[in-house]
This record gives structure tokens, C-alpha cells and sequence, in this order.
């Protein structure tokens, strides 16, 4: 994901990010839902481990993990990962 760290994919209805460590609060608290776990094979981490998750898919030159974003969500005052207002 290092090539690619800032990289955002932008649609009309969402835009896919980055998994950057502003992400991690939401995304560890819905990995800790059972179904969510099931549906991506997933096991629950503490949040140390999701922490250190986030760093090794971040280095890891052959993973490209996103974070989607509902546009009709934004606050748009937020900037995509190349520091462009969404």
C-alpha cells in the first residue's frame, strides 16, 4: 500500500480511501460486530493489534486495503489523502 497511500477513488456516491490511523476508532468498533467478523473472516483484535494491523497493511508493498465513504456523510470540509478538499 506504500505506492499507493495516497490514492482516493472518487464516485458519485462514495469515495475509497486510504486505511489511515483516523480510521481506526470506527473501523475496530465495527469489527468487533459478530456478523461483520463472519462476513470477512475475520477475528476480533484488541485495539493495539488493530493499531499495528493498520501499520503493516500500510508498509506491506503488495496490500491496497480502502476505507469507503458515503459522500452524503462528509463533512466537506475534509480532505482526500493528496490534501484535496472532498
Amino acid at each position: 500500500m506504500k505506492l499507493n497511500y495516497g490514492l482516493c477513488l472518487s464516485g458519485q456516491r462514495c469515495i475509497l480511501v486510504p486505511y489511515r490511523p483516523e480510521h481506526l476508532p470506527n473501523y475496530h468498533e465495527w469489527m468487533q460486530d459478530p456478523f461483520l467478523l463472519e462476513m470477512t473472516g475475520s477475528e476480533p483484535l484488541t485495539m493495539e493489534e488493530e493499531i499495528q494491523m493498520q501499520k503493516e497493511w500500510r508498509d506491506d508493498e503488495k496490500k491496497c486495503t480502502f476505507i469507503i465513504l458515503a459522500r452524503d456523510l462528509l463533512n466537506h470540509d475534509e480532505e482526500d489523502g493528496n490534501g484535496e478538499k472532498i
